[in-house]
């Protein structure tokens, strides 16, 4: 190993954050990880790997704010606390000022260049400034509907259109990610929670088919379309923490849709269940590239989002590092790959 590790920093251990640690901390070497910081009371001051359930020892204390990890001078952060820049920004920026690198699982961050206008010219101005590079990613966004699909149009002849759709089972996450996806709600509530956006859904297709289509040298007719149809429970829906009562919504159907030229070009579909196996729908990831030479992929089981966007944010360091200051995308990146020693990788 040559010179110093480099220095890791994490500021959110939720589900996503607490599966990097244990990604970095069991799988990965030739870095050291200075500062953890969550808001979860019962954690703070104890052992990182202790926290996150790792089986290997290491890590520091976890604290209780970002500024106390910032303070430990890391070269790259794990940013995982929330889907919307208003909820990040601030926190994103202030490391970009610091000369931090950041990757982030902040769906919005993925590509806010067209709905987050002035907060995506802001994150940029601060990383240019701090000489940082700042990465919003994950499965989906980060993957699964932009990456992979860019990736999956390399071998076609040409695209006529783009078809997703991704079926998972969510009845092991928690109720508050439940109440905030739009799961335990009468139809009633369920359609006046969207339109308050109290209901948020999946966030990040917007990013994705925009993501996809500047990839592809294309630009969408307007602005990309959501419809949510929710799924509402005959019997009482079992979940981790009781049971969604019958006459509540136990899931839905999410469909974005992108047009070019006024036809259809992109429509994504995901479906967020809590039995989506009795409701007749596979846990599958599907994709079609439509055209001459068409491409069709299939992905069974589906990909687990935890452990899968977990990944995408430790396997995307090396190229953060690399990257140029900015804030930049996944599309202007070498696309993620499982590596060990991150001391010596060669984006390094």
């Amino acid at each position: 190993m040559n010179g110093p590790p480099i220095r890791i920093g994490l500021c959110g251990l939720g589900s996503i954050g607490r599966a990097a640690a244990r990604l970095l901390l069991e799988h990965r070497t030739g870095f050291e990880i200075v500062g953890a910081a969550t808001k979860e009371p019962e954690a703070l001051g104890r052992p990182l790997h202790e926290v996150v359930g790792s089986s290997v020892p290491g890590g520091p204390a976890v604290v209780a704010d970002m500024e106390e990890v910032l303070a430990a001078a890391p070269h790259v952060m794990v940013y995982a606390t929330g889907s919307f820049l208003k909820e990040t920004e601030d926190d994103i920026v202030d490391c970009a000022w610091a000369g931090v690198n950041v990757v982030s699982p902040c769906e919005e961050l993925a590509f806010p260049f067209n709905r987050c206008t002035e907060a995506a010219a802001r994150i940029d101005a601060a990383a240019r400034k701090g000489g940082a590079s700042v990465l919003g990613t994950g499965v989906n966004p980060g993957f699964l509907f932009d990456s992979l699909v860019v990736a999956a149009t390399g071998v076609s002849w040409d695209v006529r259109a783009i078809r997703g759709r991704r079926a998972v089972n969510v009845a092991g996450f928690g109720e508050n990610i439940h109440r905030r996806l739009g799961i335990g709600y009468t139809p009633e509530e369920f359609d006046e929670g969207h339109r308050a956006g109290t209901i948020a859904g999946h966030v990040g297709f917007p990013e994705s088919i925009e993501l996809v289509c500047e990839r592809l040298g294309l630009w969408l007719d307007g602005p990309v379309s959501e419809t949510f149809e929710p799924f509402v429970a005959a019997t009482p829906a079992p979940t981790r923490y009781g049971h969604v009562e019958a006459g509540r919504t136990e899931g839905f159907l999410q469909r974005a849709t992108g047009h070019i030229g006024g036809d259809l070009f992109i429509e994504i579909e995901l479906i967020l269940h809590l039995r989506p196996e009795e409701a007749g729908f596979a846990t599958v990831d599907t994709l079609t590239i439509d055209g001459l030479h068409t491409v069709n992929l299939t992905l069974s089981p589906g990909m687990d989002a935890i452990p899968a966007t977990s990944a995408q944010l430790v396997n995307s360091i090396p190229g953060v590092l690399h990257a140029a200051p900015g804030l930049r995308t996944v599309k202007d990146l070498p696309v993620a790959a499982a590596w060990h020693d991150l001391q010596n990788h060669p984006f390094r």
